[in-house]
């Protein structure tokens, strides 16, 4: 981004905001304050709020470094600061002032931690597991060895000896600051939480591995009364540890080994992305105890890894190429391209039907084949040649181009 454009952007920034002296309830959203008296920074109404979120934050990604280091909150904060001096000094924004906070925060040390998550709903008999760059400690056998890589632990042995669980999943992060490096930590420990849905696959929900997102066992009790009786219904949810030692987490064959990797690196190309994300999806279809949400998201994971054009809505046209790329790349039987390609398209309907005429009920079996379906799909793109080395989508729609008029 140019410097014209930033002092732009900070000009309208500073043309929508308000000083409001006497305490204002923002608590719905409807305005955004910034310190009391005579030094506060309002933004007034819904519309103002919003412009004022998009500005900031072209303002935190004009430099690619920061942003990734440092939190939008602690740049929000700081440029607070900054806001209030141009309007209580009566000072004109100067680009320099702006590359003066930006500099401010590229002189900060990049330090790089592990943090650490309580991690539920797994057994495991190996002191510690590894996944990609994530780790499982299994605190009981690996206590002593976490005190000696961590001396400065002893003194505050608390944080572990209030633990809910036994297994910790951990992560390596580098950034500029705490609040920094947790975001980060907590957006890859929500993609391994999907990831482990994804290849888990329990629609059942009886085995689940989370740290944010862990179903434990459960008692749903109910009482119902009349106005001349008492009753009760009762029922249990159960729910069963996973191995997570288990070889099929990291079974080549399923492309199950990259996948942990896939989530933590840093220049995935175009289809690397979108696998990721389908990958994602899949994994809140299968933590989603709605079934025809479940389906819908199973149908978003094919949408979102095979829709060429992304800026046109879905349209009949659409769907067929959905379809057409689905088969191509699952099947290579004639018949069976037309029988999932087919098949699509009906589960498609029932996809339309549930988002927008708000149906909610849906055949287990064809939310079954859909997550078997979408499964299948990653599977393909990741272990199946020649599509496990496309980069683009241009690739991918060049290579089934072909294979349709051979």
């Amino acid at each position: 981004m140019d410097n014209r454009t930033i002092i732009k952007i900070i000009n309208q920034i500073i043309s929508i905001s308000d000083c409001n002296k006497e305490f204002l309830d923002d608590s719905y959203g409807a305005s955004k304050s910034f310190g009391i008296g005579e030094t506060n920074i309002s933004f007034n109404g819904i519309e103002k709020v919003s412009i004022f979120q998009k500005n900031l934050d072209k303002l935190y990604q004009s430099n690619k470094e920061v942003a990734a280091t440092i939190s939008l909150k602690t740049f929000e904060e700081n440029f607070i600061k900054l806001l209030r001096q141009w309007k209580n000094d009566s000072i004109p924004p100067n680009i320099d002032h702006f590359n003066e906070l930006i500099n401010t925060f590229l002189k900060l040390e990049i330090k790089e931690s592990e943090i650490f998550y309580e991690l539920y709903g797994l057994e495991m008999e190996s002191p510690n597991h590894n996944l990609g760059q994530f780790k499982i400690y299994n605190f009981n056998k690996t206590e002593e060895k976490l005190y000696m890589d961590y001396p400065h632990l002893l003194k505050k042995k608390l944080f572990f000896d209030n633990r809910n669980s036994d297994f910790f999943l951990s992560i390596k992060v580098s950034a500029r600051e705490n609040r920094k490096a947790v975001e980060i930590g907590d957006n890859y420990i929500k993609s391994f939480e999907n990831v482990m849905n994804y290849m888990i696959a329990d629609l059942k929900n009886e085995r689940n591995i989370g740290s944010f997102n862990h179903r434990e066992w459960r008692s749903y009790n109910r009482i119902l009364l009349t106005e001349k009786s008492v009753g009760f219904s009762g029922n249990r949810k159960l729910t069963f540890p996973e191995n997570i030692e288990d070889p099929y987490f990291i079974d080549s064959s399923q492309g199950n080994d990259k996948i942990w990797f896939l989530i933590t690196k840093k220049d995935k190309n175009e289809i690397e992305k979108r696998i990721l994300q389908s990958i994602e999806w899949i994994g809140k279809g299968v933590y989603d105890n709605d079934l025809s949400k479940s389906l819908v998201q199973f149908v978003f994971a094919i949408e979102a890894m095979l829709k060429y054009d992304e800026k046109s809505a879905i349209s009949p046209s659409i769907v067929s190429q959905l379809s057409e790329w689905l088969a191509f790349i699952i099947e290579k039987d004639f018949e069976k391209r037309k029988e999932l390609a087919k098949y699509f398209k009906d589960v498609y309907r029932k996809r339309s039907s549930i988002v927008h005429g708000g149906e909610n009920s849906v055949d287990i079996k064809d939310v079954q084949l859909a997550l078997k379906t979408s499964k299948r799909l990653i599977y393909s793109l990741m272990v199946k040649k020649p599509f496990n080395s496309f980069k683009n989508m241009k690739e991918l729609f060049e290579y089934i181009n072909e294979l349709k008029f051979q």
